[in-house]
C-alpha cells in the first residue's frame, strides 16, 4: 500500500478514525512543545507500531 492510498483511506474514513488521527496529532504536538521526542508506541493485533511526527507544515520540522 503506497502513501497516496493511505492518505485517501484517511480522507474517506469515518469520523471516529478522523478523531483518532486528530488526537494523535495533538499528543505529538504537545511532545514537540515539551521538547520531547514526538513519537508514540502502539500495540495493535499483536503488532508493535511506532508513530513519529517528522514534520508539520509551518510549525515543526524534525531537521530543526
Amino acid at each position: 500500500m503506497n502513501n497516496h492510498t493511505l492518505e485517501q483511506h484517511l480522507a474517506d474514513a469515518e469520523q471516529p478514525v478522523k478523531d483518532f488521527m486528530a488526537e494523535l496529532l495533538e499528543t505529538l504536538g504537545k511532545k514537540v512543545t515539551e521538547n520531547q521526542d514526538p513519537k508514540l508506541a502502539l500495540r495493535y493485533f499483536g503488532a508493535q507500531l511506532e508513530i513519529k511526527l517528522v514534520s508539520f507544515d509551518g510549525s515543526y520540522d524534525q531537521k530543526q
